[in-house]
């Protein structure tokens, strides 16, 4: 009752406030409207049925809810007429609770990571044209197909602080074509609960063409900084070179506060000699407010720590191996001595390389020293003639099976996911449904998977199964990043390069990361796992597995057919109120 008690409120807020439009308002915007954050509005989408309403739209007002410690999202759609539009912005310049706390817009500083005094972010979406859809197979079933794929497609969130005509604020809009401006909201952990409110205002040039009333309901409760899910995001920062120009410590300090901000860890390769910059992330030095670093984790460091990724080299093998091992741990003991760690001896091996990867596991494994404690990790599911030498597997989502998990944890062995594989879970590609991302990491609460990995952030190159092998992709253009299995759109670009040399036409002039939809919707996941990990610790166990079975009803091995769970934003926010109400009523309780 409580949850229809504030959207009545909402409503009744938005009838007597209105949607005001000015006496110029008939300029060439054409229509204003909002939806949340699990959809995606194509550039030609002119008829979506989200226009009407949805979870975030009442067809006047906005209304977006969140817990303290938490980021919330909406998106406002402007279409413009057949003329098009020139000089258009998109501004929400705070929320205002009754006691005078204000959540905070402030234009973006040259470091669009630097987050000290801004609550609120304000993105415009780049779109790509997706003319040939991702092919099946490595990422869904054909009886689990992506939707509709084709068409100009939103992904890239640009800040507003870009060049303009690159996504910089104001921007100007084609004819009869849509243009999506994306909205961040952190809530403060310190801020009182209740209904903060504020207007989105809509100008071209000096005329205002729509003010939209905005609600935001602030839960009495605190999303946690402590991860209580692992997601590592493989990243290069080699491969920040060829689009900044460098990648000085200060750039991918940049790119890892973009990630700890999404709950996420962009991982790497570990070791004894790291520098100032890694060991700050490590101890959680670099994501304070001394170096512009506030939201979720706050001053807690990364903890997925690999002492290799993708591969080993000559030390962690023959002779010298059991000393390289050593030296890690006893520096692993000092700097985290609960990180997860393990050696990634090899990815996706052949059959032929089993005695090799066997021998080697089971040569670190005999070391009476420190050493011996470092887990055997490798990218395939429980195999026998592999089992005396490794520790943890690692298939893709739709190999993963719940009850051989169960048997190789009794064995003591561990069994992550990698990657998405409908209809096991959702995909990462580009032309997926906005909510695909969102899909693992319930699955992995409902199943009891530790960890999810997803190979790579940042693949600009393509790599040597792409028939464009080694060449730098044009990734603010060309949709399709990988070259196998027929191109696939989007797969290991999660983000993008504010700055890019080496197609200056595109470059945005952001010297740091530009992130995305899909990454956005990945942190919509997570915190969604955070609720349920909060329900379940003040006794609402029953509530929350039930509840996340009607988010993700099959996953993993036990899915077949088309996807289990619903492709609309408006659903799965239904699911997360209904967890917000209970979670605030049972702490209201336990306060008493």
């Amino acid at each position: 009752m409580g949850a229809i008690r504030w959207l009545v409120g909402v409503v009744a807020a938005a009838l007597l406030v209105g949607s005001i439009a000015t006496e110029d308002a008939v300029a060439a915007i054409s229509e204003v409207w909002a939806v949340n954050d699990g959809e995606k509005v194509k550039r030609e989408d002119l008829t979506n049925p989200n226009k009407t309403g949805n979870s975030a739209w009442d067809g006047q007002a906005i209304s977006v809810f969140g817990a303290r410690n938490e980021i919330v999202a909406f998106q406002v759609i402007l279409e413009a007429d057949a003329e098009g539009a020139s000089y258009v912005d998109v501004m929400l310049e705070g929320l205002t609770h009754s006691s005078g706390e204000k959540l905070s817009y402030k234009p973006a500083p040259a470091d669009v990571t630097d987050w000290r005094g801004r609550e609120i972010e304000r993105f415009t979406q780049h779109y790509l044209h997706i003319t040939s859809g991702t092919r099946p197979g490595w990422f869904y079933n054909r009886e689990a197909p992506l939707p509709d794929p084709t068409g100009w497609v939103p992904d890239a969130l640009v800040p507003e602080n870009a060049v303009r005509g690159r996504g910089g604020m104001p921007f100007d809009i084609e004819a009869s074509v849509n243009q999506g401006v994306w909205f961040d909201i952190y809530i403060p952990k310190n801020v009182p609960a209740g209904d903060y409110t504020g207007v989105v205002k809509v100008t071209e040039g000096e005329r205002t063409v729509r003010e939209l009333p905005v609600t935001l309901r602030v839960y009495d409760f605190t999303l946690p900084d402590e991860r209580n899910f692992n997601a590592m995001i493989f990243f290069s920062s080699g491969q920040l070179t060829a689009r900044h120009g460098s990648d000085s410590g200060e750039l991918t300090a940049a790119y890892h506060r973009l990630a700890h901000r999404h709950r996420v860890e962009f991982t790497h390769a570990y070791s004894p000699d790291a520098g100032p910059d890694m060991l700050a992330r490590i101890d959680g030095s670099a994501f304070t407010p001394e170096h512009g670093y506030v939201g979720p984790g706050e001053g807690h460091g990364y903890r997925i720590l690999p002492a290799s990724f993708y591969g080993i080299n000559q030390s962690w093998q023959g002779d010298s191996a059991w000393a390289t091992a050593d030296a890690f741990i006893t520096w692993l003991d000092k700097v985290k001595p609960d990180a997860i760690t393990f050696l990634y001896i090899t990815d996706e091996p052949p059959r032929d390389r089993y005695p090799w990867i066997r021998e080697v596991g089971e040569h670190l494994r005999a070391n009476p020293g420190p050493g011996q404690r470092l887990p055997m990790f490798v990218t395939t599911g429980p195999r026998e003639e592999l089992a005396a030498g490794i520790d943890i597997w690692c298939t893709v989502t739709n190999r993963y099976n719940k009850e051989r998990a169960a048997e190789q944890a009794a064995l003591d062995k561990k069994w992550w996911v990698y990657n998405g594989h409908r209809p096991a879970v959702g995909t990462q590609v580009t032309d997926a449904p906005a909510v695909d991302p969102r899909v693992t990491p319930i699955a992995c609460w409902r199943y009891g998977v530790e960890l999810w990995f997803n190979w790579y952030a940042n693949h600009w190159r393509h790599n040597h199964q792409s028939s464009r092998a080694r060449q730098h992709q044009n990734v603010w253009v060309d949709p399709v990043t990988f070259g196998g299995n027929g191109g696939v759109n989007g797969d290991g670009v999660m983000i993008y390069p504010g700055q890019d040399l080496l197609y200056p036409d595109q470059d945005r002039g952001i010297r740091g990361p530009v992130g995305s939809i899909r990454m956005k919707n990945i942190r919509r996941g997570i915190q969604d796992y955070e609720y349920l990990v909060l329900a379940a610790r003040n006794g609402l166990e029953a509530q929350a597995e039930a509840i996340a079975a009607r988010m993700v009803p099959a996953a993993f091995c036990e899915s077949s057919g088309d996807v289990s769970w619903s492709l609309s934003g408006s659903d799965w926010d239904a699911h997360r109120l209904e967890l917000a109400e209970l979670l605030e009523e049972r702490l209201a309780r336990s306060a008493e």
